[in-house]
């Protein structure tokens, strides 16, 4: 139950856009409220600035709300799912608290590691609370999914997928399309309160592109200068990534993750948040995987596809079993108790539901 104290403040303070308001009272009053989980005006304004969200209308008022509200909601009702799993908290803690240290030793200290999560809108218990909730999260995830048998999750991990059901999937559609083309890249992003205008900040990403192709090598670059101490770590190199995903995230940038060639640069690219300039990026192709009619005989051709399935599965799972935490849950207000329908079951799948 939801203390009588949180209904009555709920009740009177009236729910306020996330527009830049500097009346402390109105930050800190009530936006959502999750079981006894309660989030403020402010905190949601702090997160849409760290993601670059602005509103110019109603109409985009009421869409970010309604965005907020799912996402919010759905990290809350995982995070506290997790909790409940009842795994110890120290133990989360600890992580956590070796991650940090591998942070302040990567960044040089503490200061420029606050430095640097400042200039993403949040400070280093920010950063404890948001981690601490990631891997709650996922351990209901994965004690829901199938992949683990997790605290107080499954007996064993029942992810089996029979190879009739991938021989299956494999003629359903055309075999080129199997291994979706992906790309690796390299990225050095230089922000305009990095280097103190916007001008400096492209003559900057100017002149580093010039040392790399004069030979300097970018990954280092990267780790020198990029504004991002994660990215810093890794040296500006990224996952493998889908051209496609990427062509809809950046479409800008299709045309030359298309067809530029290994090693190839692009020209500084201007960064916007919000419709406003925010920085140049500089982007490498560093590696590219195309597969082209591969044969199900191929083990890399059957694990793909099991792995596929499974991903399916799993989220088919987690979907089902939010749903039941939201049908569960007291959530303030009552519109944003409202959820998008699970997807279908996975066709014929091998496993059953959580």
């Amino acid at each position: 139950m939801l203390p009588l104290f949180f209904v009555a403040l709920a009740q009177a303070v009236p729910v306020q856009g996330p527009a830049p308001v500097r009346e402390e009272k109105l930050l800190n009053g009530l936006y959502l409220i999750v079981n006894e989980e309660v989030v403020t005006q402010g905190e949601l304004y702090r997160e849409l600035v760290r993601r670059g969200r602005t509103i110019t209308n109603e109409a985009e008022r009421q869409r970010v709300f309604a965005e907020s509200h799912r996402d919010f909601v759905r990290r809350m009702l995982m995070s506290q799912a997790g909790r409940d799993l009842g795994f110890p908290t120290d133990r989360i803690e600890a992580i956590v608290g070796d991650e940090v240290k591998e942070m302040i030793e990567s960044s040089g200290s503490a200061m420029d590691l606050g430095q640097a999560l400042q200039g993403e809108r949040r400070d280093i218990e920010q950063f404890r609370e948001e981690r601490k909730d990631y891997y709650f999260s996922n351990l209901w995830m994965r004690s829901i999914d199938g992949s683990s048998t997790g605290v107080g999750g499954r007996f064993h991990v029942d992810r089996f997928v029979p190879p009739s059901r991938l021989h299956y999937l494999y003629e359903r559609q055309p075999a080129d399309r199997i291994f979706p083309s992906t790309v690796q890249f390299q990225e050095i992003t230089i922000t305009v309160d990095q280097a103190g205008s916007g001008q400096k900040a492209r003559d900057m990403a100017v002149e580093l592109r010039s040392r790399a192709l004069a030979g300097e090598d970018f990954g280092e670059l990267a780790a020198q200068h990029h504004a991002s101490a994660s990215v810093r770590r890794r040296k500006g190199l990224s996952e493998k990534v889908e051209i496609a995903a990427l062509a809809r995230a950046r479409p800008e940038l299709a045309p030359f993750f298309e067809g530029a060639a290994v090693g190839e640069l692009t020209e500084p690219i201007p960064l916007r948040v919000g419709g406003e300039l925010a920085g140049y990026q500089l982007y490498r192709l560093f590696a590219r995987d195309r597969r082209e009619h591969p044969e199900f005989s191929e083990a890399e051709v059957q694990d793909h596809l099991r792995k596929r399935e499974q991903t399916a599965m799993g989220e088919w799972r987690r979907d089902v079993a939010l749903g039941a935490k939201y049908e569960a849950a007291y959530i303030w207000p009552q519109e944003a108790a409202k959820r998008e329908p699970a997807g279908e079951k996975p066709e014929a799948a091998a496993t059953g539901a959580p």
